[in-house]
């Protein structure tokens, strides 16, 4: 896409990008006064590094402060979840191990945090046999309290810690920590520790204000025209690797051939690696020299077949993991004169994280004032 006006270009109101994680693990905190949750992330490529990230989300004001190893390069603004950035330092950890594949998850890592805290993590459930691996859109988007964009986060190879004779261990100044549990453990024998490998992140439509994306109709790149060359059909980003596609039914047409006060709109959808992850409708208008336009995303996500009986029943059971998307809504402005757009995200309803956390026992236990 280029930002210089030519006779043959299509404004492009909408964006999407994707990206990579290779390993992941989280989990939430039943009892810390300090910190609701934890999770790791692991890096190896050419782009952002070789390396950890780890994240601590603190239980008052919901702000996540991010500690990297040495030399990873991460973009700050794709990690603006919950209430916040707070704290983006890089770490010097003592051990930093990750591993998670078919045979089992094993993690060893431990630092220490901005305030002098010592922060340990010790895992190991080699020896439970083969993970019962499935796909899980995680529900991310379902805590951030200020959305910049729609965060897709896409779990391959995703599965609970199972029980083995080695506890989690997890340590913070030297004490215990608990993590949120899942209802039913003599059963089902897992720990509400979550892991996956490897992880395909998308960004739709991140908000800004500026130059509109100008598309030549002769050679669109990542951008799908209609059998006109004007009308936006959907875009594609990734590779090999990772990979997202978006669609518009029927293709959002010419922003500059809009009929004067006469809305237009359809369905789109979005999938990512090839699955289908949601959608809504999208709809447009154009007053004077301005064109209104929106995406309501109005479609749950649904697991797919295959799923393991426990997740299955958990995203039936606690509804944030499918409608968490339906309470997004974007929105934005184009001025033709200009060729600069104006775009904004918002949420619609909030507080569906609180019921998973307090499903898992979990749930924020803020200080009184």
């Amino acid at each position: 896409m280029r930002q210089a006006a030519l006779r043959t270009d299509v404004l492009c109101p909408f964006s999407l990008t994707v990206d990579r994680v290779p390993r992941f693990l989280n989990a939430e905190f039943a009892d810390h006064p300090i910190y609701d949750g934890f999770e790791l992330q692991w890096f190896d490529d050419t782009v952002h590094g070789t390396g950890l990230l780890a994240f601590l989300s603190r239980r008052q004001d919901r702000r996540v402060d991010y500690y990297l190893a040495p030399g990873l390069r991460l973009d700050r603004s794709g990690y603006a979840i919950g209430g916040g950035i707070g704290e983006w330092v890089e770490a010097d950890f003592d051990v930093a191990r990750l591993e998670v594949d078919d045979g089992g998850v094993f993690v060893d890592v431990s630092f220490t945090d901005v305030d002098g805290r010592r922060i340990e993590v010790a895992i190991d459930d080699r020896g439970a046999g083969r993970r019962q691996a499935s796909q899980l859109l995680a529900p991310v988007g379902s805590g951030i309290e200020r959305p910049i964009s729609l965060m897709l986060v896409y779990l391959h190879g995703f599965d609970l810690l199972r029980r083995t004779d080695s506890a989690p261990r997890i340590l913070i100044e030297g004490e215990p920590v608990s993590t949120g549990r899942l209802p039913g453990a003599f059963f089902h024998r897992r720990h509400l520790i979550k892991a996956a490998a490897p992880l395909t992140v998308a960004t739709v439509c991140r908000e800004r204000s500026g130059p509109v994306d100008l598309v030549d109709r002769h050679d669109p790149g990542d951008v799908s025209l209609d059998g006109s060359g004007e009308g936006i059909a959907g875009l594609n980003a990734g590779g090999a690797d990772a990979s997202a596609a978006m669609s518009f039914d029927p293709p959002v047409p010419s922003l500059a051939s809009l009929p004067e006060g006469q809305p237009v709109g359809g369905d789109w959808r979005v999938a990512l690696d090839g699955a289908p992850i949601t959608g809504g409708v999208w709809h447009a208008v154009r007053q004077g020299n301005e064109v209104r336009v929106g995406l309501d995303v109005t479609q749950e996500w649904r697991p797919p077949t295959g799923m393991s009986g426990l997740m299955r029943l958990v995203t039936r059971l606690v509804p944030v993991f499918r409608r968490w998307p339906t309470t997004y809504r974007w929105s934005a402005e184009v001025d033709l004169d200009s060729a600069t757009i104006r775009s904004r995200w918002e949420r619609t309803e909030t507080g569906e994280s609180d019921t998973y956390r307090r499903a898992t026992g979990s749930a924020s236990r803020r200080p009184r004032s």
